[in-house]
């Protein structure tokens, strides 16, 4: 029986994972050392939930064999749009609006 039930609640887990595997957002950069944001003016988020992508960071690549610096990084009022990872413990901030 407890075999059963332990079953069912992973089948339950799984089950709402699935219907809503992200959530997209919308956030205010209210601050960038240390990097905050704040979404849909009902939490601020500060670096540690925020994962970066190239389109909102700063970073260096290679161009024509030479290394350069690409700054993308956010600007304090920089509005921009956000994915909610699955488990709602970080964001995606995928780029300005």
């Amino acid at each position: 029986m407890a075999n059963l039930t332990g079953i069912m609640k992973k089948a339950a887990v799984e089950a709402v994972r699935a219907s809503n595997p992200v959530e997209f957002m919308f956030g205010t950069v209210v601050k960038e050392e240390p990097l905050t944001i704040n979404i849909e003016q009902k939490m601020e988020l500060t670096e540690e939930f925020l994962i970066l992508t190239s389109s909102v960071s700063l970073y260096e690549t290679k161009i024509n064999n030479q290394k350069s610096i690409v700054d993308n990084s956010l600007k304090k009022d920089d509005q921009v749009l956000l994915a909610r990872v699955q488990g709602g413990q970080k964001f995606i901030v995928l780029d300005r609006m």
